[in-house]
């Protein structure tokens, strides 16, 4: 299987591209290149190297190797671009992503890896519990910008819902106080057409993680090409259209019940009883959008931080110090103990 690395057109040397700038940059003789300059400069080829008798463990994983420095590289079969731990070169492997895996469209990233660190630290700071020694320099410096692969569905839906719903009217003399409930049935139906609905197609990635740093801006999409990947990871899907489907229909379907539950105005209480609902894929495609993840493992236990490669929107599940919690638990018991003393001394 065939690795590529984009060089440098001046010297040779490893190209990355800049999320700032929307070019590819050489950090030997700084030069900036745009993508026709990379396209049409000749990318540095090498193929796999050869597995002789593959242990249970390596059946799924491939080695090649590096061709800035020689050294090998592993990855599992769904990576399509990584980097040489050796010399950090980025390295792309485009048989990975040809046939039914190529993407359409890509979303470059816009923000940079500095972005998301400012990001992390902003979150850590946000978190008077948060151990000290979680967020470490060595820690925030492993935050990595992944091309994570999405299926885009464009899709009709139509449908009905029943509800019930009460308007409650109350008043007062000088001797009772009246309540009056009216009681009514109410009926909605309607269509609604979907554009690009997202749902990530990898199956190293946490559903709910991806699905909160929406939304992207999809209009700002390109033509897929694999210079962007340059200086990033990147994964192919593992899951087809057809595994992540219920999950845009599902999405698509409370979409459009929330929206006709939303024309149900001026009642006291509302409670949707019945639906119809009908979803209709009009097509789909496979695109990679930017995403800096920092995954880390503390006290034996996986915390994840998330940052949109284009907005910028952040997530993250971040740990507790247990002895910063019972320091401000006591502290607060403490000063509550000392005011009610101080209370009881004027009553």
């Amino acid at each position: 299987m065939e690795v590529i690395t984009y060089q440098c057109p001046q010297c040779g040397a490893p190209l990355k591209f800049n999320e700032e700038t929307q070019h590819w940059d050489c950090e030997f003789c700084r030069g900036s290149f745009g993508l026709d300059e990379v396209q049409a400069a000749k990318p540095e080829r090498q193929t796999e190297t050869a597995n002789q008798e593959p242990t249970e463990e390596a059946v799924n994983m491939r080695e090649y190797i590096c061709p800035q420095c020689g050294a090998q590289i592993v990855t599992d079969e769904t990576t399509a671009a990584s980097f040489c731990v050796f010399c950090q070169n980025a390295t792309i492997f485009p048989e990975k992503l040809k046939g039914a895996f190529k993407p359409a469209k890509v979303i470059p990233f816009q923000k940079s890896k500095e972005d998301a660190q400012q990001a992390f630290r902003r979150l850590c700071s946000k978190k008077p519990l948060l151990p000290r020694d979680f967020y470490t320099p060595d820690r925030i410096e492993k935050i990595t910008g992944v091309y994570v692969p999405f299926w885009l569905f464009d899709c009709h839906t139509s449908g009905a819902i029943s509800a019930s719903a009460t308007r409650v009217a109350t008043w007062s003399d000088r001797k009772y106080r009246y309540t009056k409930t009216d009681f009514y049935q109410v009926d909605r139906a309607g269509m609604m057409d979907f554009d690009h609905i997202p749902a990530d197609g990898s199956k190293k990635m946490d559903n709910a993680l991806m699905d909160s740093i929406e939304p992207y801006d999809f209009s700002k999409m390109m033509d897929f090409n694999t210079a962007y990947l340059s200086g990033f990871l990147a994964e192919r899907y593992d899951e087809d259209n057809n595994a992540v489907y219920p999950r845009i229909k599902t999405r698509a379907e409370q979409s459009l019940v929330d929206a006709l539950r939303g024309t149900i105005n001026g009642y006291t209480g509302v409670m949707v009883q019945d639906q119809h609902l009908y979803v209709q894929e009009s097509s789909h495609q496979n695109v990679l959008l930017p995403v800096w993840m920092l995954m880390s493992r503390y006290k034996d236990k996986d915390y994840l931080f998330a940052m949109n490669g284009q907005t910028g929107k952040i997530v993250g599940d971040l740990p507790i110090s247990m002895g910063k919690a019972a320091a401000w638990f006591f502290g607060i018991m403490g000063a509550i103990a000392i005011l009610l003393f101080i209370g009881g001394l004027f009553f």
